[in-house]
Formats: C-alpha cells, structure tokens, sequence
C-alpha cells in the first residue's frame, strides 16, 4: 500500500485558540483510520484542515496528499482536489443537500463541477454506485427529493454521492452519531463496502469506540487537541497508553 496521506507535527488554532497540537499520522491507500476523543477534542478540525474550509489556520506542519502539500495550494487549485479526490461524509447528509432539488440534479451537479459529463451520463454512474452499495431502487432515489427520504436513507446517499467521482479518501465525520443502531450498523458496512469495492482510504471521525474496533485498520486518540494513542487498532485497543484511551475502552464496554 502506498502512502495517501501524511500529516506532519500539525498545529491549528481558532483566531487565538489553539486546538490542535503537534498532530503527526500517515493513512495508506485503501486503508480504515478512526479518529476517536470526546465532544471539543479536534476530530471534526482534523477534518476541515484538509478540505481546507474556513475556520481553523494551520500554524505550522504539512498536510501531503498524493505528495502534494494541500498548504501550499491556492483556492482554484483545492477546488480541484476538493469533492474530486477528496470527498466528505456529514454527520446528517440530508440537512447538506438541497432541499429544492432532486438527488438526481444533485448528482449531476456535482459531476459537472469537475468534469464535462451529460446528465444521462451521471445518472448512470450514480446508478452503479447506488447499486454496488445496495441501495435499494437507485431509480426512485435518483428522483426523489431529501425530505422524501429517511434520515437513515439520506446518509446511505450521503455516502454514495461522496463516491461520484470515485475519489481516493473520503473523510466521515460521525456518519452515524443520529442514526438509530440499525441504521448504523447498515452505514459501517456501507464504509466498509466501499474500501474493498474501490479501494477508498476512509477517515472516520467518531467518539463511539465500538465503531472503531469493527471497522478501522488504525486508531487516532485524541484529548483536548493532542494524540494519546496511535497505531493499529488492535494494538491500541488491546494495550492503550493513555488513562484517556482506557476509560474510553471501559465505558463502551459498560
């Protein structure tokens, strides 16, 4: 496996608020990383630095993706890399959609941001995507409206969108914090399904261990903005190094 991603002794505040420290890890192509801590830690500011939205400066370090420092480029050239080899996964999907538009007008918008495609043609490609996923009848989804759909529904759509032009990492910030266990269980295979149908390397923010230890090959610690733990998920969660980690372990045990 190649290395896809590479974070280097990264520091990010909030006009005088520091809340990332020193952060340093790698993700490998086709690889699962859990980024796990309570409520304020930086998880979702983790997420936001390498889309590279506003709000969190990056003080110091390097963020490399594909050998590229996503620091060093301009806003024309991050529009390239955003939603094209980087995608997103929202904590509700729905609420990111456009309610006056069809999933189909969304999927053909989306493509068309990035590349010269009819909308027959988008269509068709989201079509494959639903269907790999199991989304059940593609059709009717493609035409239907967000609030025609469940919650659980929107983010199974959510995922497959992110995947329209079959982007090297998608980033998953609590893709299943408001769904019921069910439902959730449905969009951890969905994440799974995607990295062994496409090869996708995944981060998925979450502060649910449990959905870490199922579905992730390594394990990001955090609390209040700094690692505690890092390495291979087994490994963390078998011997954590920090009394954070540990208590984590223990209360998704109880």
């Amino acid at each position: 496996m190649r290395e896809l991603l590479k974070f280097e002794n990264i520091n990010i505040s909030y006009e005088k608020r520091q809340v990332l420290y020193d952060l340093s890890f790698s993700l490998n192509s086709g690889e699962i990383l859990g980024v796990v801590g309570n409520s304020g830690c930086g998880k979702s500011t983790l997420l936001k630095s390498i889309m590279g939205l506003s709000g969190p400066k990056v003080l110091t370090g390097n963020i490399f993706f594909e050998n590229i420092d996503l620091l060093s480029l301009n806003a024309s050239e991050m529009r390239r890399i955003r939603g094209n080899r980087i995608s997103m996964v929202f904590q509700e999907s729905g609420i990111h959609t456009n309610p006056l538009k069809t999933i189909g007008d969304t999927v053909f918008e989306s493509m068309k941001a990035h590349k010269q495609i009819s909308k027959e043609e988008a269509l068709d490609t989201a079509t494959v995507i639903f269907e790999n996923l199991s989304l059940p009848d593609p059709k009717r989804i493609l035409n239907a409206y967000p609030f025609e759909l469940s919650g659980g529904m929107n983010q199974r759509v959510g995922i497959a969108l992110a995947m329209l032009n079959r982007p090297s990492l998608i980033l998953a910030d609590e893709p299943t914090s408001a769904l019921d266990p069910i439902v959730a269980v449905q969009i951890e295979n969905e994440l799974k399904s995607l990295r062994e149908k496409y090869n996708t390397a995944i981060i998925l923010v979450t502060h649910n261990i449990k959905i870490a230890r199922n579905i992730t090959d390594r394990i990001l610690v955090l609390n209040n903005g700094k690692t505690v733990d890092y390495g291979k998920t087994c490994d963390v969660l078998s011997s954590p190094k920090s009394d954070f980690t540990k208590e984590l372990i223990l209360s998704a045990s109880g």
